[in-house]
């Protein structure tokens, strides 16, 4: 019960989770500006955090999640049945792997996913050709050449990740090659949001409670890193948009 009230309250207690969800917050902000998304796609969507939360931003849009991972796939639609989302729907899909591709989305989000992937350049490519012509894209992912505070985390990798990072230059480039427009890649997880992170997985290390005691001093932190231009950060957030056909 005290886990659900302190979850009710401050969210779910890893800052990691909650920065990409500000910096996720901030490009949705900006695609809506212009046009309100009828069909949105989340690729990589894992237990559907994306989507859920997009399906109620855009109540009348219809929003798909892909994911390979048969356990998490299973979770996303046995919640979705429970919440009784009539606008969300799961289903088994690999972007890198599609022979008949369609444009029918307005927005196509990918959130630390594309790190994953051995052939990118093939994912951004179906990416581009599931959208609509004026169309958005957003990613967030690592970016290369990662700094530390604390020494433990100087040699962390992951076990699944085929990559650790993306240079934010080339991948512009690459974004460009298959044809999208409007490009803005900027830093996520600054030094600020960073220190935020790392302290806050050595809370968590140590003692849940402990970690509950100063999340929400390090949640008011990490959100300071949405608000600064980094220079730097252990990710990159990128907005593209998809050609209009003159």
């Amino acid at each position: 019960m005290l886990h659900q009230i302190y979850i009710r309250v401050f969210g779910i207690p890893e800052i990691g989770f909650q920065v990409r969800s500000m910096y996720f917050q901030q490009a949705v902000d900006k695609i809506r500006a212009g046009d309100i998304p009828e069909s949105i796609l989340d690729v990589g969507s894992g237990i559907g955090s994306y989507v859920f939360e997009l399906s109620k931003l855009f109540p009348s849009a219809s929003v798909d999640g892909w994911e390979i991972d048969r356990n998490k796939l299973a979770f996303a639609k046995k919640f979705a049945d429970e919440l009784g989302m009539s606008n969300v729907r799961f289903s088994y899909g690999d972007i890198t792997k599609m022979s008949k591709v369609h444009a029918r989305y307005n927005f196509v989000l990918t959130v630390d996913v594309l790190e994953h992937i051995d052939d990118y350049t093939s994912a951004l490519r179906h990416m581009y050709q599931v959208l609509k012509p004026g169309g958005y894209l957003y990613i967030h992912t690592p970016s290369q050449h990662q700094r530390r505070f604390f020494r433990v985390f100087r040699s962390w990798e992951h076990e699944d990740h085929v990559r650790e990072g993306f240079d934010p230059e080339t991948f512009g480039r690459d974004l460009k090659k298959v044809g999208f427009s409007d490009i803005h890649i900027r830093h996520s997880f600054g030094p600020i949001g960073s220190l935020a992170w790392e302290l806050n997985h050595l809370l968590l290390a140590r003692s849940f409670v402990l970690a509950g005691v100063f999340y929400p001093f390090l949640y008011l932190l990490s959100r300071c890193d949405v608000l600064l231009p980094n220079t730097r950060g252990l990710c990159i957030s990128v907005i593209a948009r998809k050609r209009v056909k003159k």
